[in-house]
């Protein structure tokens, strides 16, 4: 077996994202990370405002056009192949390196760099905690809420894991519990009762028959999905269950507002679980709502991102904090250095190189230039 070759030493890009990486605590413990990030930039004179366990890098009161850096403090727990920010000769390997501390290494680099920094537009990083966990934990929507001033920028580039790609807009999201009803009996005999496990599974079947449906949204193809995604009962094992519940989780395309896709979930569940055809009544309730973002092509500032990243552009397929910052007037966009593929991933690790390319992108909108003629900005290592 070959040895891989040692890497070449580390970027001050890279040792940034390093840094972060050691620093680095799932949700709910980004308060040590969260201090470092404040005392790196009020070291480097930056303005600091905090929030819980976020953190905003930037002077609020600069007239210059507001551009906003946004990326989240906390990571999903480590395994024994990612604890340790590692340094290969093509990759950082570690936890958050991907999703998305290597984003953040990048808009922390360029908020800090004194030509970016002093150039026509003001360049703010927003630091955010509990993006990982429950949507109610998200401190984004509380940063927001404190530091109105956020709400008047231009553009928000959000550093989520894109493989280097501009990803404009977002899915919405609407989780739906249904339960399946049926009539308990002791196991040993079972024709005494209705077993709600069968009829669950004629449910499934159905859920499952509805083919994902491509949706074009100002240019843009989304795809509109029905997904099972749980299912459990209640009681003993050895009880015929009365009653199972599953969870569905709709995500669909931006030209539904929220109202629009609940009766679009509604029509959807009455047809597919038509009782009967079912044969049994089945009830359900929309237990957890995320809007959508269409996709703001026609926003001068994010024009001018497309022109400078010269990167492919495609919809985002899922939903992000997009949706959070759009609600709140602020025009944004996915683009990130990380691999989508590695989220989450044990051994979770960034190319190198994307850095760098992420970095060039970014900077490149900041001071108002485009990529030289034939330059390949969107030939990556991704």
């Amino acid at each position: 077996m070959t040895a891989d070759p040692p890497p070449q030493p580390a970027s001050p890009l890279e040792r940034l994202a390093l840094d972060l990486m050691a620093r680095a605590g799932p949700t709910g413990h980004e308060g040590p990370l969260a201090d470092w990030v404040a005392a790196r930039g009020e070291a480097a004179g930056q303005r600091v405002t905090r929030v819980g366990r976020s953190v905003v890098l930037g002077d609020l009161d600069d007239p210059r056009p507001l551009v906003l850096l946004v990326g989240h403090l906390d990571v999903v727990p480590p395994t024994d192949d990612d604890r340790e920010p590692t340094l290969r000769a093509d990759r950082i390997v570690g936890r958050g390196a991907s999703d998305m501390l290597g984003g953040l290494a990048v808009a922390l680099d360029c908020a800090a760099d004194p030509t970016l920094a002093g150039g026509d537009r003001n360049v703010v990083v927003v630091a955010y905690a509990g993006e990982e966990g429950p949507a109610e934990g998200n401190e984004l929507a509380e940063v927001l809420r404190v530091v109105p001033r956020l709400a008047d920028a231009e553009l928000a580039i959000v550093l989520e894991p894109t493989d280097l790609r501009v990803e404009l807009g977002c899915l919405g999201g609407l989780h739906a519990e249904i339960v399946v009803p049926g009539r308990a009996a002791h196991s040993a005999r079972p024709w005494h009762g209705d077993n709600a496990l069968l009829r669950a599974a004629t449910a499934l079947q159905r859920l499952g028959s509805r083919a994902p449906e491509p949706v074009e949204v100002d240019g843009l193809r989304f795809v509109e999905v029905l997904t099972p995604t749980q299912a459990h009962t209640h009681g003993p094992r050895n009880v015929v269950p009365d009653a199972v519940t599953l969870n569905v989780n709709l995500r669909f395309a931006p030209h539904r507002s929220l109202a629009q896709a609940e009766a679009h979930l509604d029509a959807l569940l009455t047809e597919l679980l038509d009782p009967e055809r079912l044969g049994a009544q089945a009830r359900w309730a929309i237990t957890d709502r995320a809007p959508p973002a269409r996709p703001a092509a026609h926003e001068p500032a994010v024009a001018d991102f497309l022109a400078a990243a010269d990167a492919p552009v495609e919809a985002k397929q899922a939903w992000t904090d997009v949706a959070r910052l759009a609600a709140a007037g602020v025009p944004a966009l996915n683009f990130g250095p990380g691999l989508a593929a590695q989220a989450h991933q044990r051994g979770e690790h960034v190319p190198r190189a994307n850095l760098a390319v992420a970095r060039a992108a970014v900077a490149r909108f900041l001071s108002g230039t485009t990529p030289a003629s034939g330059s390949p900005g969107g030939d990556h290592d991704g």
